[in-house]
């Protein structure tokens, strides 16, 4: 426990100096939105699920600042099935070109039914922009995180490879596509990894609702007993955009 309050305790002095050196910045951009979707399905079997997505993303000539919130909450039966939080931030100063970047990743995640009480992960992250405009995003990056979990087997501190791939679209004044890939492994044991997938669509209704569909695909090739080693969410809602 003393790990994790260290490595929260950093997190909470690194941000506002990352932010005070942000907003030195000109020519910056915002992009924030919360979306809120939700799934039911009654007869044989009753279940419900709702998710909730916030997300904020600062970009500028220097530096990018992307970060997300999400959370579902299931219940089948009347019981609970899932419970999931999932934060990230990552920082992206941009090199020379502005095509190459290095900064720093962070992820906080808790999972009911994977019986993770708390993940934290923070490390360096360096990464290259094949395309940067505003109509069209895509880079690849790379790193090395140091993760610290309390799990139901007790707790746990190790490093992993993390890998990942962003694409940002905005196919027309109303139309937008994402795709965000992740991938990591245990440094000391490769064959131990997981993976993200999310990908979606979103279409304005107006200036600041939109309608979105979105698959998410949380892989772990070495779940818990009785948990299925891909966990896929295919969610419908609304977005507000501010």
């Amino acid at each position: 426990m003393k790990g994790f309050q260290s490595t929260v305790l950093a997190m909470l002095v690194a941000l506002p100096v990352v932010g005070s050196a942000a907003a030195a910045e000109t020519n910056v951009t915002w992009k924030s939105s919360v979306s809120l979707g939700a799934t039911a399905k009654s007869g044989n079997t009753d279940k419900t699920l709702y998710t909730m997505n916030l997300k904020g993303g600062r970009y500028a000539p220097k530096s990018d600042l992307i970060s997300s919130l999400y959370g579902e909450y299931g219940e089948t039966e009347d019981e609970q099935t899932e419970g999931l939080l999932r934060g990230q931030s990552n920082y992206r100063y941009k090199f020379g070109s502005q095509n190459w970047y290095g900064g720093a990743f962070v992820e906080v995640y808790h999972n009911d039914l994977k019986k993770i009480r708390y993940r934290v992960k923070s490390g360096p992250s360096f990464g290259y922009y094949f395309l940067n405009t505003e109509a069209l995003k895509l880079d690849v990056s790379g790193g090395i995180n140091y993760v610290r979990e309390r799990t139901s087997e007790g707790e746990t501190a190790f490093a992993e490879y993390r890998v990942a791939g962003n694409v940002l679209w905005s196919i027309s004044a109303t139309a937008s596509y994402y795709l965000n890939l992740e991938y990591t492994a245990n440094v000391e044991d490769v064959s131990d990894g997981s993976g993200l997938l999310v990908t979606g669509l979103k279409s304005k209704v107006n200036e600041d609702l939109s309608i979105f569909v979105e698959l998410r695909d949380d892989y772990d090739n070495k779940p818990p007993a009785g948990v299925s080693d891909n966990d896929r969410t295919l969610t419908a809602g609304l977005a507000y955009d501010f």
